[in-house]
């Protein structure tokens, strides 16, 4: 879930904030990890069978090791199973392997499949299996190197599998790099760490991840590099060619030694993307008691303002500025939910979903976060959300940061981090943005684009536009009222509510122009939290300042 490269951060800038949200994930990982062996353990053979029959190959151990202890001959298609885990890079599949293919007088005894479990062993960093093997090279060596070439290839057929799905990237990089000291690899000294990296086609460098060790066997050490790199140009050219992708390079130690496809222009130097934290920001978020105006309603005579904010009674502008505090209401009682059926006070359930009122029984629909005809009070013209009842303010420490490769600073949660591109694949699978950061859970994000051409004179115009487009492609969300601010520069400003895949999520989205580019920039929540979140979005907006 957390990446080197975000984990190295907390560290080398001691973000404390962002360290207690890898830790709380962590420790729910090991909870459920540790609540799936469990489950392995205590379940009967048939059980086992099934879920390995339905692709789970970490039940494959379990399954073999109960078959043996409980005294059950292996059959083929128990063999068959284990070869399946195997082949699929399970490490605890893989040492059973070892085990059963190794026995001199077993009938299942196969020496090429007790190297390939080895081999699987050996990039789990297993210095007994990496022994084996070295040992029985002088006299294998065909074999073995058979072997790690076909490791290599279903490193590199799984990572594409899932990294090349959806996004659309333009080249690769692959880096074959020595291993040091501290990589804790068994015999680190022969050992090579294979990293690779997209560039998507917008100009956005994937994570670099690792894929396969490579150890240096026998005493040919550039023979064995040349013939590691010539394997690995192989297969990454398999891959460019059925994945799209139009170029590639290889490097040795920081050298040139394969290039694939189209010419690849050279790198310029980059500013790599990360939240820098430039000063603190005391926020001043106040409650107030008073309820929530409508915000289409003249501050001045009362009357209804137009699409701009301008009062179409008295004809004054609604003043817009942001004077750094941030007020949010709660409910007065009587905007709690009524039934309308008989005027009851009645509950909106957990699920978000429903409302139910326990006098006459009457059950209503929520259709996202807003509410339906059959349900008033909370139903407002405006999406903004109240206080709930009971609520309080969350503990959340705000700072001013230096994003988008340093071309904005803007204020947010401390705990902000660059999005991992695991997450960034589940949450944007196709058409991410370039800049995605989020807090430690994901529950809160902001993401920017800067692409194609716009001028600040027509920012108002683009944002009218893009409007228009989104209540096209999301007929069924929920809008607010578009607004448009003019300093310290055009900034256009909607937010809106759609159906997420279990509950609603909040957007506020916001257009600019950045150096006469086109800027595309959108926070979102779950919508359950905008009550608190909302104000904080436009304020955040509101004083973005660019380099």
């Amino acid at each position: 879930m957390f990446n080197k490269k975000q984990i190295d951060d907390v560290i080398k800038n001691e973000r404390k904030d962002v360290a207690a949200g890898i830790f709380e994930q962590m420790e729910k990982l090991a909870d459920a990890q540790e609540r799936q062996e469990e489950f392995y353990e205590s379940a009967s053979i048939e059980t086992l069978r099934d879920l390995v029959e339905n692709g789970d190959d970490e039940a494959c151990s379990y399954y073999i090791n109960k078959r043996i202890h409980e005294d059950q001959a292996l059959d083929w298609n128990d063999i068959e199973y284990l070869d399946l885990a195997i082949k699929n890079l399970n490490y605890s599949a893989s040492l059973i392997g070892a085990y059963i293919y190794g026995l001199r007088d077993s009938r299942f005894k196969d020496v090429e499949k007790e190297f390939f479990s080895y081999a699987v062993c050996e990039q789990y960093t297993d210095s007994d299996a990496h022994k084996q093997l070295d040992k029985a090279y002088k006299k294998n060596s065909s074999l073995i190197e058979e072997v790690d070439k076909a490791i290599l290839s279903v490193c590199l057929d799984r990572w594409a599998a899932s990294t090349l799905r959806g996004e659309k990237y333009f080249s690769f990089t692959a880096q074959l790099n020595s291993a040091d000291k501290s990589s804790e690899l068994p015999d680190w000294k022969s050992a090579y760490v294979l990293e690779i990296y997209l560039t998507h086609e917008n100009g956005r460098e994937s994570d670099p991840e690792e894929l396969y060790i490579a150890y240096i066997r026998g005493k040919d050490k550039d023979g064995y590099i040349g013939a590691l790199c010539n394997n690995l140009a192989e297969i990454l050219s398999i891959i460019a060619q059925k994945t799209g992708l139009s170029a590639g390079d290889i490097y040795v130690d920081g050298k040139k030694y394969f290039h694939y496809g189209a010419s690849v222009s050279a790198k310029k130097s980059v500013v790599e993307d990360s939240v820098k934290i430039v000063s603190d920001a005391n926020l001043k978020v106040n409650v107030s008691d008073e309820g929530r105006l409508k915000s289409n309603i003249c501050s001045y005579c009362g009357g209804a303002t137009d699409f701009g904010g301008v009062c179409s009674v008295c004809g004054k502008r609604q003043n817009d500025q942001d004077d750094g505090s941030i007020v949010i209401r709660k409910g007065k009682n009587t905007e709690a939910l009524r039934c309308t059926q008989c005027g009851s006070p009645i509950k909106l359930e957990d699920n978000c979903k429903t409302a139910y009122c326990s006098a006459c029984g009457t059950t209503f629909a929520v259709n996202g976060s807003a509410l339906t005809d059959g349900v008033f009070g909370l139903n407002y013209e405006n999406i903004r959300a109240d206080m709930p009842e009971g609520a309080q303010l969350p503990s959340v420490e705000f700072v001013r940061a230096s994003i988008v490769e340093g071309a904005i600073t803007a204020i947010m949660p401390r705990n902000f981090i660059v999005m991992s591109d695991e997450i960034r694949k589940i949450k944007y699978p196709v058409n991410a943005p370039k800049y995605i950061y989020t807090t430690p859970d994901t529950t809160v994000n902001l993401n920017i684009n800067i692409t194609g051409a716009l001028q600040e004179k027509d920012v108002f115009d683009f944002g009218r536009y893009m409007l228009t487009a989104l209540k096209s492609a999301y007929s069924t969300a929920k809008f607010g009222e578009a607004k448009m601010i003019d300093k310290p520069r055009k900034v256009f400003f909607i937010d809106f509510i759609t159906a997420g895949m279990d509950q609603s999520i909040y957007n506020a989205m916001f257009f600019f122009s950045y150096n006469g580019k086109q800027g595309v920039g959108s926070w979102n929540c779950l919508g359950k939290d905008r009550w608190f979140w909302a104000p904080i979005f436009e304020h955040a907006v509101r004083t973005m300042e660019f380099k």
